[in-house]
């Protein structure tokens, strides 16, 4: 049996990529040895309003710059529009058939999972990778509300136990109007380009 390359996706909004994102992906990667990582910034939010979105080539050089060791992909901001990842994932495969998926996801993504479009159609594609990002709820209830409320099987997902770090991108940009330092919040590199960008109001 030939084995399959694993590949983590990592989609989201990317506005901008900040150190709760790397932790997140460093917690899987410290739990599966994956051999590519493909980082997928969308094109325009399909769930929510961003009135100060910045454009997409430059949240996919912020990712570059906040994740070195993974492959940017700009499938998503190169379609345009609302994206959604049934199709994005459907896409992915014809390009990788013979590799395993795993999807990363953070908490309020897995307990809205059911509202996402055609969720039969991203199971069918890729395995969940979920970390509890807050802690208000533990991996015992996620794992629970995975198997009964979303109706799982195990090998559907996985829940990691890794530390969250709480961070939002909001968080980042309010600080950027405000003119107070980012340097806690994002990687070196992408504050330096945020700055030299004018991004968020700096």
């Amino acid at each position: 049996m030939v084995k399959k390359d694993k590949i983590a996706i990592f989609g989201g909004t990317f506005n901008p990529p900040h150190n709760g994102h790397v932790h997140l992906l460093k917690a899987f990667c410290d739990e599966i040895d994956f051999d590519k990582i493909l980082i997928v910034p969308a094109a325009v939010p399909p769930h929510k309003n961003a009135p100060d979105l910045a454009a997409g080539e430059q949240r996919l050089q912020m990712c570059r710059l906040a994740f070195p060791a993974a492959e940017v992909c700009d499938i998503e901001v190169k379609n345009g529009g609302k994206n959604y990842t049934a199709d994005t994932l459907e896409a992915l495969k014809r390009v990788y058939p013979d590799s395993q998926f795993y999807f990363i996801m953070g908490t309020d993504m897995l307990l809205s999972f059911n509202s996402w479009r055609d969720p039969e159609r991203i199971l069918k594609n890729a395995v969940l990778l979920c970390d509890a990002r807050d802690e208000t709820t533990s991996v015992r209830e996620l794992r629970t509300f995975a198997k009964l409320m979303l109706g799982l099987r195990e090998d559907q997902f996985i829940i990691s136990d890794a530390l969250p770090l709480p961070l939002s991108s909001t968080e980042v940009r309010e600080k950027c109007r405000r003119g107070e330092s980012i340097a806690d919040l994002v990687p070196p590199a992408v504050a330096a380009y945020i700055e030299k960008e004018g991004l968020y109001g700096r």
